[in-house]
């Protein structure tokens, strides 16, 4: 299982293995293109567990 975040303000989405870095992930984007600080639990609280399986196609 990953863990997904999608920015509301544009169209930055990050997915990982590691909740983690995500929560990095989403706060030096937020900083860096919006201005903005976000909390770690406001990120953790974004956060979609999404289910990833390999295309075998």
């Amino acid at each position: 299982m990953a863990h997904q975040y999608s920015c509301s303000t544009c169209d930055f989405m990050v997915r990982s293995e590691s909740e983690d870095e995500v929560v990095e992930l989403v706060q030096n984007h937020a900083g860096e293109k919006h201005d903005m600080t976000v909390g770690e639990n406001d990120v953790r609280d974004g956060i979609e567990s999404v289910d990833v399986t390999a295309d075998a196609g």
